[in-house]
């Protein structure tokens, strides 16, 4: 099209697993691909902030909230989270396993200023591995797959529920219901609830993606926790 500005290869790596990463640009608009498939996207943060925002909603009253998010992407969500959880004695805990991730969204992102704040942490490991090592120490979960199956065992959607603390949220963000992922949470005791969200916070909302909400259990009040 006349006018528009060319699209940019900024960066190319291939992860242990064999996956293709490539972070293009276009006109101040990024893109993060996985094996040419759209992992997250300027344009379409829309949905990854408002899943933050309604994630640690049951939570802002919490003194030492602690919040795990899984995978970094362009770090829309992440920066939603911190923005919607200001307190200083708030913790974040990012798994993103691919290190050149976070070094791209340092170099790239308009989000890079997360990873300057004292109350952020990365670990190089996966979600699940981490919530094996802090039983009952979450007060939400929040991970974002829009660009395929969640194809997650019931060891792992164990190890989700056993980190959180009653009442608390593992949120995902969904291209689309997931009936055999929703029946592996309910099997793990998580209650669940689906609804959909707008993929772009601008524009026209045409694009929806589902926000799936799996619960552990009733609410403890904050002066037990």
């Amino acid at each position: 099209m006349k006018g528009m500005k060319p699209l940019v290869k900024l960066e190319e790596m291939r992860a242990a697993d064999g996956s293709l990463w490539e972070l293009w640009e276009r006109d101040g608009a990024l893109s993060l691909l996985q094996d040419g498939v759209a992992v997250a996207d300027t344009l379409s943060r829309g949905s990854e902030e408002q899943m933050a925002r309604l994630a640690v909603e049951p939570i802002v009253r919490a003194g030492k909230p602690c919040v795990l998010i899984a995978g970094i992407g362009l770090g829309y969500a992440a920066a939603a989270t911190l923005n919607s959880l200001p307190r200083a004695k708030a913790r974040f805990i990012i798994a993103e396993p691919i290190h050149e991730l976070i070094d791209w969204l340092s170099t790239h992102s308009p989000n890079a200023d997360i990873l300057r704040d004292e109350r952020v942490s990365v670990e190089d490991e996966s979600a699940a591995d981490i919530c094996r090592k802090r039983i009952g120490s979450l007060h939400a979960i929040i991970m974002r797959n829009t660009h395929g199956n969640l194809r997650l065992s019931l060891a792992d959607a164990q190890a989700f529920f056993q980190a959180l603390k009653g009442g608390s949220l593992l949120s995902i963000l969904l291209e689309r219901p997931d009936k055999k992922l929703q029946a592996t949470l309910k099997r793990a005791g998580f209650e669940i609830s689906c609804s959909g969200v707008p993929v772009s916070s601008k524009g026209k909302q045409t694009r929806m993606h589902t926000l799936l909400l799996a619960r552990r259990g009733r609410f403890v009040p904050f002066a037990e926790r």
